[in-house]
């Protein structure tokens, strides 16, 4: 009884706010990402998608890793933010073949993948995650996607690997890629996942933040959603047409992963 009591208290104090929201709330930017957020929740106003071509030249994770080597694998259900189980496999995959110290990675969501980086480490190795605050939507420096809104206005952030062992080896981060201090981590990392923000501003600033990131210039950077959001197909395309390391970028057939190993 009383949790059914609870739940209608829950209920008229989100009946409120909706009302608030939809009225005088609407000339607020933060509750209008809201609106957006609730939107795309019911399947209106998603990011257009695949609209950029997909330039990058293909690989096979059988030609990156013929080895195959055994992962350890948690939390394979998976959730409208999260990789797919075969993306998840292959980064795993990935982590156990170049036997990074440090990782850092740009976009916590749940914290599926920070779990599974760190299952699939070696001893003493550690992640860093770092996510955009809920509360901070309105203060990005930089455009967002339009289907990025509802992943930031989530519960929690690294809910999955939270009160879990392996959590030890992982140190959670909040700030906007674009402003935050990076210059402690410069230099020290040896593979960097890509997962934050998806409009081609933040990807190139997240791109380029990567590589000052490695430890001696060398180390891998792996992209998530290349070829399903258009940001990060029209930035993995530019940069990879430029002079200089960027040119090695590879997309993982039957994947949206992109992979750039710099040795």
């Amino acid at each position: 009884m009383g949790k059914i009591l609870r739940f209608f208290v829950k209920y008229g104090a989100a009946l409120i706010a909706s009302v608030y929201l939809f009225t005088i709330g609407f000339f607020k930017s933060r509750n209008r990402d809201l609106i957006s957020a609730i939107a795309a929740h019911f399947g209106f106003g998603k990011t257009r998608m695949n609209k950029q071509p997909q330039t990058l030249p293909q690989v096979t994770a059988q030609e990156l890793i013929p080895e195959s080597p055994a992962v350890r694998l948690k939390e394979p259900s998976w959730a409208d933010g999260n990789v797919s189980l075969q993306e998840l496999i292959v980064i795993n995959q990935l982590v156990r073949k170049h036997r990074p110290n440090c990782v850092f990675e740009m976009g916590t969501f749940d914290g599926r993948t920070t779990l599974n980086m760190a299952l699939n480490l070696e001893e003493g190795g550690r992640i860093f995650t770092l996510d955009l605050p809920s509360e901070e939507i309105s203060k990005v420096s930089l455009p967002i996607d339009s289907g990025d809104s509802k992943h930031i206005l989530k519960p929690e952030s690294g809910a999955r690997f939270k009160g879990r062992v392996e959590g030890s080896q992982i140190t959670q981060l909040f700030g906007d890629t674009a402003r935050f201090d990076f210059s402690p981590y410069e230099g020290r990392v040896d593979f960097v996942f890509i997962d934050a923000a998806h409009s081609l501003e933040y990807v190139l600033n997240d791109s380029r933040i990567a590589l000052k990131l490695l430890k001696g210039g060398k180390g891998v950077i792996l992209w998530h959603d290349y070829g399903t959001f258009d940001g990060v197909t029209e930035a993995l395309n530019r940069l990879s047409t430029e002079p200089g390391p960027f040119r090695g970028v590879r997309r993982i057939r039957e994947t949206s992963l992109a992979y750039l190993s710099l040795d």
